[in-house]
């Protein structure tokens, strides 16, 4: 079975210093406020994020200026991560031991920038070897893109359950073809979550032998 991990608000709480990163480097760019206040952020891919952040403050060059953002992102964000405490969500490493144990294939899809996913994992002390079938957020246009993305990285044909905490989450993996656990620890509260009907609803990942019950029915 190959299992799926979006990154911020299933597996982590960073305090949300992606967001905090993005307008200090877009400030520094620019030289004015470079707000994302109010705008759609859980579940999206990060370069969409920096489109829509350039259309609301007038920054018309927005493409052409998007490798230098990226990498001035990098730094902001390694340096405000320092200053952070990444929390690991409830259940979480129970149940990636556990996933581990049973020898199920790992993989990250997420709107985060590789280096930009591994560095928030890393600040919270999960060893990122073992997810080997990942999408990130420069794999796709949409994020309906990136669960078949990290599909096609795994190369076997064979169930896939994906976890996530935004609708984005759930309908891009029905959309792949995934069995998706949605869980209420993100952006995303229980209500909105439930309308887009997830196969699995729960608060956190606390209670791992249930949820391994349920992955293999």
């Amino acid at each position: 079975m190959l299992v799926l991990f979006d990154i911020d608000g299933t597996i982590l709480s960073s305090e949300g210093v992606g967001v905090r990163s993005i307008e200090q480097t877009g400030e520094a760019m620019f030289g004015k406020q470079f707000s994302l206040a109010g705008m759609p952020i859980g579940g999206r891919l990060d370069p969409l994020i920096w489109k829509d952040a350039c259309e609301r403050h007038g920054v018309e060059n927005h493409a052409s200026l998007h490798d230098s953002f990226r990498s001035q992102y990098t730094g902001v964000l390694q340096k405000n991560l320092e200053e952070t405490t990444v929390r690991v969500l409830p259940g979480v490493l129970k149940l990636l031991a556990a996933l581990q144990t049973r020898k199920h294939t790992l993989g990250l899809v997420t709107g985060n920038y590789q280096e930009t996913g591994l560095m928030k994992l890393e600040a919270a002390g999960i060893d990122t070897t073992p997810f080997v079938a990942n999408a990130w957020g420069t794999d796709g246009n949409v994020r309906g893109d990136l669960p078949p993305h990290a599909i096609s990285q795994h190369g076997i044909n064979e169930p896939v359950v994906l976890f996530g905490d935004t609708v984005h989450d759930v309908t891009s993996g029905h959309g792949a073809g995934c069995r998706v656990v949605a869980v209420c620890t993100g952006s995303h509260d229980r209500v909105t979550l439930a309308s887009v009907k997830p196969d699995l609803l729960v608060d956190d990942l606390a209670d791992t032998e249930a949820i391994l019950r349920w992955m293999q029915l």
